[in-house]
């Protein structure tokens, strides 16, 4: 199967919308992990992180509109597939940014202090209640090794920031193509058969 010029056109035109668009869905990443930063010790910040990341899949679906909007005008045919390699390939772009905003913060201005909070959120005696009866005390405990729920933060700090980058694009990998599957099929249309 031979790709005509346009074929290539039409591609090298999503992949920029894409790498644009990435960039605002990489700053709203941004702002996700600035919520996650205070998540431990504010309810706001909490309930903030949870709304934003049930957000961040609908802030995907407007981008992919506002591609559509762009190249096909308000009544083109827009197909499933350039839906799913748009927000694809935003998403992966957008994971980028991510991974650098984690690795820059975690490696340069941290210091430690998030594994700290962590752990101390975890200390906080009705959640010790909650994980003792889920279970999953046992589980943290035998995931700091010997120090129990106080060596949590050394546990945490020996991944550094380079493995928890890397997690970040892992999971942006595994989740990226599924969300991309449904802005696809959401954001799809044929053309106005009047023409």
């Amino acid at each position: 199967m031979m790709t005509t010029p346009q074929d290539n056109n039409t591609f090298q035109q999503t992949n920029a919308y894409a790498m644009q668009n990435g960039l605002w869905l990489g700053l709203w990443g941004w702002l996700s992990l600035v919520a996650f930063r205070y998540s431990f010790s504010s309810v706001l910040c909490s309930n903030l992180l949870m709304l934003m990341t049930l957000a961040g899949p609908v802030l995907g679906v407007v981008l992919t509109w506002r591609f559509r909007r762009s190249v096909a005008g308000s009544d083109g045919a827009f197909s499933f597939g350039r839906g799913f390699t748009h927000t694809l390939f935003m998403g992966f772009y957008a994971s980028i940014w991510v991974a650098v905003g984690i690795f820059v913060y975690l490696r340069y201005f941290d210091n430690g202090a998030i594994f700290s909070d962590y752990a101390a959120a975890l200390s906080q005696p009705e959640l010790q209640q909650a994980l003792q009866e889920s279970g999953l005390l046992e589980q943290l405990n035998a995931a700091s090794g010997e120090g129990g729920l106080e060596g949590l933060p050394d546990a945490l700090r020996s991944v550094g920031p380079a493995g928890y980058a890397a997690a970040s694009l892992y999971m942006a990998m595994f989740a990226t193509p599924v969300i991309a599957l449904f802005v696809g099929i959401v954001c799809r249309r044929k053309g106005n058969k009047s023409r």
